[in-house]
């Protein structure tokens, strides 16, 4: 597969990798999320099938993104280059097939002979190299000024050089591209000298690297048509059936690389010249005609910036603020009748403060209504609030309570969500839990943090779990023995100095602790039931047992 428009075609497997990553994270997440909703609305409410529509924003910013990793090549663009000289690697074929003599006295001899007219012609700022293939490519040279050292080396190419034989034209165009350096804006030439002849079958023979090397393709047909035998130790070739091999030269993939790479395709006459002057000129085009020392040179475009905006215009759209829902802050009015000194007297009596929503008299629909329009829509986090209002005015505080947490799990409002833990903390406070209503609140000040309502009911929570009696002092078994504390400790006379001890009253016989009432012992669970550990802790301190002599076993 050709991704020549990519400036980063290395990069395709692993955004590819990337994106189906994001879409199974994103299913496993919305799965989990349903999994959530059934067990907050319970098994009967028909929880709506996985829709992306929801997270269009993340899915594009991601999808421009990975595109503009890619590096895609869009238009052109020009650029001001120094007209110094070009950099330009001969490419000559050195397979079997040029050893064939339809130009005298062999193909091979005619490409060595091309390449020396070529580089005579070269200016002095001009850097060349020479590179080889066969079965596979090879570079043999870097980059020079010295054109004379390298028509020297032209001299021992020859059809024996490469091996494995063959004639693999594109793994030539590869290596010869490992010439060009990194990061050059000298104009780039690949000249490449052949038959033509590719056994390969590949139908890019390196175009799409060379384009993204921004390297221009030139190219020069060496043979005939009409084909020669290619010679073996003095007599031709024979293949497999025991036929002659016939050589011929072929125009067509010489003619798509250099069209492919917006270069031009020479070919030779029978005695295997070409037009020299215009294959200079050629070379030399993007640094001919400068004034100044730079030429204008038209490349194509990698189009980073317009991707890598739209990922972050995206991005920045979806996480504006938006305007709290109207509706929100009536139905939060509505709930909200107790003054600030109503509170305050409430506090004092003993009695939480909360908004009652059987006030919400807008003409709300029945409980039946809304539980089925929530069967309908179970993500709409108004209509869970509205559903946990009309629960709690029937008097149904734990499926209130869960229409609350689903409202506020499903609200993308940070409002909304406040409002829903808002709700979900007055409803822990009518049941008595002050540690769940002191979380709801505090979640609410979280996602509002401007919300005074929720700021004085946490801090009547916070007041009346404060106010709560502590729970009794275990109590020591008759004849246990007393560890004296560290404060205890502190107060003992040190062993330096004597000690002035008053004289102790006579022992008296101790009377074991009563047993714990019917009452005390209802207290006594209440108290403990939240925490566990603390029940263990009693227990093994005998107050379970103790409790037990009273009242039966349970």
């Amino acid at each position: 597969m050709s991704f020549e428009r990519l400036a980063h075609p290395e990069w395709v497997t692993v955004c590819a990798v990337v994106g189906i990553g994001a879409a199974v994270a994103l299913l496993a997440a919305r799965l989990l999320a349903q999994r959530r909703l059934r067990r907050l609305l319970g098994a009967g409410v028909r929880i709506p099938e996985v829709q992306l529509r929801s997270d269009a924003a993340l899915w594009i910013a991601l999808a421009v993104t990975l595109a503009a990793l890619l590096g895609p090549r869009v238009g052109e663009r020009v650029v001001r280059v120094p007209a110094a000289g070009v950099d330009v690697v001969f490419l000559l074929d050195v397979s079997r097939s040029m050893d064939a003599r339809d130009v005298p006295p062999s193909r091979i001899d005619r490409a060595r002979r091309a390449s020396a007219e070529l580089l005579a012609r070269l200016g002095s700022q001009d850097r060349a190299a020479i590179a080889a293939f066969g079965g596979r490519g090879v570079l043999l040279t870097p980059l020079t000024p010295d054109h004379a050292a390298l028509v020297e080396l032209l001299d021992g190419l020859d059809t024996d050089l490469v091996h494995p034989p063959g004639s693999r034209l594109g793994r030539g165009v590869e290596a010869a591209l490992d010439a060009f350096e990194a990061g050059s804006e000298r104009p780039r030439v690949l000249f490449v000298l052949s038959d033509g002849e590719d056994r390969s079958g590949e139908r890019d023979l390196g175009a799409a690297s060379a384009v993204r090397a921004e390297v221009r393709v030139l190219t020069a047909a060496i043979g005939s048509e009409t084909g020669a035998t290619v010679p073996d130790h003095g007599v031709p070739l024979r293949g497999a059936d025991g036929r002659a091999v016939v050589s011929r030269r072929r125009l067509d993939p010489l003619s798509r690389l250099a069209s492919a790479t917006g270069g031009e395709l020479f070919s030779a006459d029978a005695w295997g010249a070409f037009d020299f002057d215009a294959a200079a000129r050629a070379i030399r085009r993007d640094a001919l005609g400068a004034s100044g020392g730079r030429v204008e040179r038209r490349v194509r475009a990698v189009q980073v910036l317009p991707f890598a905006a739209a990922a972050f215009a995206t991005l920045l759209i979806e996480g504006l603020p938006r305007p709290r829902p109207s509706r929100a802050r009536r139905g939060r009015a509505r709930r909200w009748k107790m003054s600030a000194a109503a509170l305050a007297a409430a506090l004092a009596s003993g009695a939480p403060a909360s908004r009652s929503p059987a006030q919400d008299a807008d003409g709300a629909a029945s409980l039946g209504r809304l539980e089925a329009r929530v069967r309908a829509d179970p993500r709409d986090a108004r209509l869970l609030t509205e559903l946990g209002l009309a629960r709690l005015a029937q008097g149904q505080r734990g499926a209130a309570g869960r229409a609350f947490l689903a409202a506020a799990l499903a609200a993308r409002d940070p409002s909304a969500a406040s409002l829903a833990y808002f709700d979900l903390g007055v409803t822990a406070l009518e049941q008595g839990e002050f540690e769940a209503a002191r979380d709801a609140f505090f979640d609410a000040l979280a996602l509002d943090p401007t919300d005074s309502q929720a700021r004085f009911n946490l801090e009547w929570t916070l007041a009346a779990l404060a106010a709560q009696p502590p729970a009794p002092a275990p109590r020591r078994p008759s004849g246990a023995a007393e560890t004296p504390g560290p404060e205890r400790a502190a107060q003992e006379p040190s062993r330096a100095e004597p000690a002035r001890r008053e004289p102790e009253p006579p022992a008296q016989p101790t009377a074991a602790p009563p047993p714990l009432s019917a009452e005390e012992r209802r207290r006594w669970l209440d108290r403990v039931s939240d925490d566990p550990a603390r029940a263990l802790r009693a227990a093994a301190r005998g107050e379970v047992a103790r409790a037990s002599r009273s009242e039966p076993a349970w």
